[in-house]
């Protein structure tokens, strides 16, 4: 039995559950027995389909009240629980931001006349700054993260489970997200799936470690979990923190370990670098695969993303569009996709203005991957969705297979090919809507936010992939918060902040600047932030 131990009837917690999913032919969890005790906090750490979201789903009562699966044994739960998701659209129900407090208040039964006073303190208190009549469509993903905590905190819940709640968000917005966590710590039992985990930490007493199969392979202490297990978590591709438990007085003293890797690290990018300004020095000389001149777009709310926009981007470049939720970046991959028609200006395909093509064409050059896998699946399987576009554009059956057969091998997906893609995990979701993109070769690449809620073992994957596609020609922009994975694979980046675009150069030439990161709500990459300490604290004794 996979369990922790059980003395008595728990506050949160199951003893001898199993679930397994209808179109399953392996159970998602096994014989699970896990206690929490009152105002305790929890981390579920493991890879990418390893059953961590199906507990909570299970210790919150989704499952089996409101999805379909198949349970035996025992859940113990209080009365009051709120869920907060990575994706805070799938919990919303109303049009306006004091709407949708009010409908958590409501289901309390508060009294109309003390409504408007709780509604402004919850956003008081969750940092919501935002008028009470804001249209929810209208606010950033991290406000909106922000509006679905003020929800769950109406409705006064004695546990809150938290489900990678900072996957889709800048920096910045992590950063809040985390506060309000570690606020919330020793005050209400919480229970955290989260792959940042730098920022976490200091709010997780306990950490229970999930292997393959849905079984928990180890618990106890974050530092004795992360210690004791670090073989397996290596093994599993688990995100694990970069810092803690160290502090960045520890990490600057002469001969740190850590210190000694991050020095290297900045060595490869400085040398990424080099080769980057050579590779673009001689792209200068071909024509522009991609250009938007003077591009400016505005909702029919009135409400101006961005204008002023002029972008050529040349054939072989990995160009990085980035900024704060609500910048404007997933509208610039749009627009310049063909998926969203500009207000302002036009977007040119090989001189050639892009609304001129008809939508076959574009298909066959352009690949787009959405922010929200489930926006692009077509097709009832795995496979089906994989091979779709070959299918589509006429190849033999043979060519069809064989590259499909390849994908889903390449991600991880070969077990799951006679599943239906919207019964996967968010993970295994994410996998297939790159997969299908990549069948095809297309010359331009359009991704937004592929790493998103992926395990370290998983994104690594991912961007090799992407990689070895650069590498052969393949064009792309890709949107993200990363920006470890900006210094490491992007030529460009495209920096959109206060309606427009605000730096458009090489990573170096940005994270040589500190004070436009943090004016675009943007960090910098570890060794670049280490390498600038070291500089500071050099700098600081010499001056002494």
């Amino acid at each position: 039995m996979n369990h922790t131990h059980l003395n008595k009837t728990p506050f949160l917690g199951c003893e001898g559950v199993s679930v397994q999913f209808f179109d399953r032919e392996t159970p998602a969890l096994s014989e699970m027995s896990v206690s929490i005790e009152e105002k305790e906090s929890v981390l579920l750490l493991g890879p990418s389909g390893s059953g961590k979201s199906t507990l909570a789903l299970v210790l919150s009562g989704i499952i089996p009240r409101s999805v379909d699966a198949w349970m035996k044994g025992t859940v113990y739960r209080p009365d009051r629980v709120g869920v907060m998701f990575q994706d805070p659209d799938a919990q919303f129900c109303m049009m306006t931001v004091e709407d949708e407090i009010a409908f958590s208040l409501e289901n309390r039964m508060v009294p109309p006349a003390e409504m408007r006073g709780r509604i402004e303190a919850l956003m008081k208190e969750v940092r919501l700054d935002v008028p009470l009549c804001r249209r929810i469509n209208e606010l950033s993903g991290g406000l909106k993260q922000r509006l679905a905590l003020a929800c769950l905190l109406a409705l006064e819940p004695d546990v809150l489970f938290f489900d990678e709640p900072t996957a889709q968000l800048d920096p910045e917005n992590t950063r809040y997200v985390l506060e309000d966590i570690r606020r919330l710590h020793g005050k209400k039992t919480l229970v955290l799936i989260e792959h940042k985990l730098d920022g976490a930490m200091e709010a997780v007493d306990r950490v229970l470690l999930f292997g393959s199969q849905g079984r928990i392979e180890g618990e106890g202490r974050p530092e004795d979990v992360l210690r004791d297990h670090a073989d397996a978590i290596k093994r599993y591709g688990i995100w694990t923190p970069r810092l803690w438990p160290v502090t960045w007085p520890e990490l600057l003293l002469p001969g740190h370990e850590l210190g000694a890797s991050l020095t290297q690290q900045a060595a490869r990018f400085e040398q990424r670098a080099v080769e980057t300004q050579m590779e673009q020095a001689v792209r200068k000389a071909d024509a522009p695969l991609l250009a938007v001149q003077g591009g400016g777009l505005t909702y029919r709310s009135g409400l101006r993303v961005w204008s002023d926009v002029d972008v050529e981007v040349r054939p072989g470049e990995w160009v990085a569009v980035v900024g704060a939720n609500g910048a404007g970046k997933s509208t610039f991959l749009k627009a310049v996709g063909g998926l969203h028609e500009l207000t302002e200006g036009k977007v040119l395909w090989k001189k050639k203005e892009l609304k001129s093509y008809k939508s076959e064409a574009l298909y066959d050059a352009v690949g787009f991957v959405f922010q929200n896998p489930e926006h692009q699946f077509i097709a009832d399987t795995v496979y089906e969705e994989v091979a779709f576009g070959g299918k589509l554009a006429g190849w033999p059956q043979e060519q069809v297979q064989a590259e499909t057969e390849r994908l889903l091998v390449d991600f991880r997906l070969e077990e799951l090919r006679g599943k239906n893609p919207f019964t996967l995990s968010q993970g295994q979701k994410r996998r297939l809507s790159v997969a299908g993109m990549l069948l095809k070769n297309q010359e331009l690449l359009l991704l937004d936010e592929p790493t998103f809620g992926q395990d370290a073992a998983t994104t690594e994957e991912l961007l090799q992939r992407l990689a070895e596609r650069n590498g052969q020609g393949t064009t792309i922009l890709m949107a993200t918060h990363d920006m470890e994975i900006v210094a490491a694979y992007a030529t460009r980046v495209l920096v959109f902040a206060e309606g427009g675009l605000l730096f458009d150069g090489q990573p170096q030439e940005l994270f040589a600047r500190p004070d436009l990161l943090r004016h675009a709500s943007l960090n910098e990459p570890l060794a670049y932030e280490y390498k600038r300490r070291v500089r500071e604290r050099e700098e600081g004794a010499v001056h002494v």
